[in-house]
């Protein structure tokens, strides 16, 4: 009597000799894409972009704030804050960003229009207030005649203290040539070490 395998023994499936039947010769099943959000998942190239707009957009705000305080250095900010806008708009167009980034560079671009535009508006006050005080003085020189305002321009200037300026001396270059020595040879360190102390 033929002797059957237990139902507990664990067989392996063979292979079969029939090329029909072979699980090489079927074709692999299709995989159907998973419909993700457009955020939902970043590959690498998505994720680095995205990091590098939003570092960007940051840097242009502090670059801005730093501006806005000094007061000088708007022309190298307004081509920094177009380059990052440009790059902005196009990874977003891209659907690289993620909704942190996007949300976060709303942000900045709302706080700097903001700042910039009370700016103007500041400016544009001062500008007109100066433009009247102008004005006003124009008027009340002319109502006041031209004999008048020469009169009180020599008593304001007999007024003032004589002061005499200091005679210009160039810089001694014999006193500052060993600290510009010192500077040039150690310009790649430029703070002093104890020996040099």
């Amino acid at each position: 009597m033929p002797r059957f395998p237990s139902s507990h023994a664990r067989t392996r499936t063979q292979p079969s000799p029939s090329p029909l039947l072979s699980h090489s010769a079927l074709s692999p099943p299709r995989k159907s894409p998973c419909a993700h959000s457009p955020y939902a998942r970043l590959d690498n190239t998505a994720a680095s972009m995205n990091h590098v707009v939003h570092l960007e957009v940051l840097d242009c705000q502090r670059e801005f704030l730093r501006c806005v305080s000094r007061g000088q250095g708007e022309q190298e900010f307004a081509s920094h804050w177009e380059r990052a806008l440009q790059q902005f708009a196009d990874a977003a167009e891209e659907g690289l960003l993620s909704e942190e980034t996007l949300s976060a560079c709303h942000a900045v671009v709302l706080n700097v229009n903001a700042v910039a535009s009370r700016l103007n508006d500041c400016e544009a006050a001062a500008t007109r207030t100066t433009d009247r005080a102008v004005a006003e003085a124009q008027r009340l020189l002319l109502q006041a005649g031209p004999s008048n305002t020469s009169e009180s321009t020599t008593k304001h200037q007999s007024c003032r203290p004589a002061t005499r300026l200091p005679p210009h001396c160039p810089p001694n270059d014999l006193l500052l040539a060993p600290y510009r020595r010192w500077f040039l040879d150690h310009f790649a360190f430029p703070y002093l070490t104890s020996a040099d102390k």
